[in-house]
């Protein structure tokens, strides 16, 4: 475990500081690292022992690697409030953290759980606040809606459903532009890759069991490649369909931070452009599969559900900000990044919430590594202070309360 403190040059003494880290990805130069330290506070960026190693991950352990970052700053000289920020892969990470702290290992445990925590996870230290910039809802759910559906492998050959196709023309894809799918197509699609994802978690879990009772080649784990799904060749819809509202835009009026500062109540829906090369590297190794363990599977990259929108057990997850959320009650700030696809989860998340304070806004044209989406500007500039509205509106919230 790394880690780099961030401190502001016109604070040598700030009684603020977050906490910042990814499931696995490198974050000791995290833009928020830099940013949040120009406004004033401390900023601990570190990186857990799986970075930049999906297949090792072993979810539940890594509430203790957010423990020693706590520990850390709780004992550093002047810091009063500690604020967790999660962003992307960081949002399962720091509410998982914060859920455990608040209410104990029998949030994380249980049955209904596909991997239990244990006692090792008992007192810890809960922070202050918690803030989401583009929080996603968990490695699980996005692996549902990246699941391509219509394709199995059958004898060592793939067949395609055409019925389920994402990238058939019949069912409203467009190879060189934005797809339409209509909302009869996309029931069915997530219908499906609900059924796809409950049978691979069916396959693991009877696997997990096998090497348990030593029936099984390893005495520990094996692996599990999952097709079909990794991020470069995801077929979720919304990637090749923009305007699908079930992930792309706000279900009410909420705070919508306009690139001149000002903001309104507005629905807010994402300018986020569509990806339909993503479809060409769906059907490969290196862009379309995901090479995990039973463990990394099943902690961190799986979730039950009987419809990929409407019916998810976040609960069976411990890797799920929206079940971790849903058990905080720290103030909570959630800020959807305006050119991305999680605005509505999020929106879910704020609803979910039941935080006594709690805040939720949309940035204007930010993409999701909040810097502006140029891309999807009808004029230059049209979003180019994205970032700097996110961290001023970051920074106010957390001096207003701390």
């Amino acid at each position: 475990m790394t880690a780099v403190v961030y401190t502001p040059d016109n604070n040598p003494e700030p009684h603020i500081a977050f906490l910042i880290a990814h499931r696995t990805g490198n974050s000791l130069d995290n833009i928020a690292c830099r940013e949040l330290a120009i406004r004033g506070f401390m900023a601990v960026c570190f990186n857990t022992r799986f970075v930049n190693n999906e297949t090792k991950v072993r979810w539940e352990t890594l509430a203790l690697d957010v423990k020693v970052a706590m520990d850390f700053v709780r004992n550093k000289p002047g810091i009063e409030k500690v604020i967790l920020l999660g962003h992307s892969g960081g949002s399962p990470l720091m509410s998982f953290y914060q859920a455990v702290a608040e209410n104990g290992v029998s949030f994380c445990s249980g049955a209904n759980k596909l991997i239990e925590c244990n006692e090792k996870l008992a007192g810890l230290m809960p922070a202050d606040g918690m803030v989401y910039p583009d929080a996603h809802p968990g490695n699980g759910v996005q692996a549902l809606h990246g699941l391509n559906p219509s394709l199995s492998i059958v004898d060592g050959s793939v067949l395609v459903d055409p019925f389920l196709d994402p990238f058939n023309p019949d069912n409203g894809f467009n190879p060189n532009g934005a797809s339409k799918y209509t909302e009869e197509f996309r029931d069915r699609y997530y219908q499906a890759q609900s059924r796809v994802m409950n049978k691979k978690i069916e396959e693991v879990l009877t696997l997990q069991d096998r090497i348990a009772s030593g029936q099984h080649i390893f005495p520990d784990e094996d692996i599990v490649l999952v097709p079909f799904d990794a991020q470069a060749g995801a077929a979720r819809l919304d990637a090749y369909d923009p305007t699908i509202t079930e992930t792309m835009s706000t279900e009410q009026p909420r705070k919508f931070l306009k690139n001149n500062g000002t903001i309104e109540f507005q629905i807010a829906r994402s300018v986020a452009l569509p990806k339909p090369m993503q479809a060409q590297v769906n059907r490969t190794f290196i862009g379309g599969v995901k090479i995990l363990t039973t463990e990394s599977f099943l902690s961190a990259n799986a979730v039950l559900s009987a419809h990929a929108m409407d019916d998810i057990d976040h609960c069976s997850t411990n890797a799920s900000t929206n079940c971790a959320i849903a058990n905080i009650e720290a103030p909570t700030l959630i800020a959807a990044m305006g050119a991305y696809n999680h605005i509505r989860f999020q929106e879910l998340m704020f609803e979910d919430s039941p935080a006594p304070d709690k805040d939720f806004i949309v940035i204007e044209g930010a993409s999701h590594g909040y810097t502006p989406c140029i891309a999807c500007e009808e004029f230059p500039g049209q979003y180019s202070n994205s970032m700097k509205n996110l961290f001023d509106y970051i920074a106010q919230w957390a001096n207003a309360r701390f």
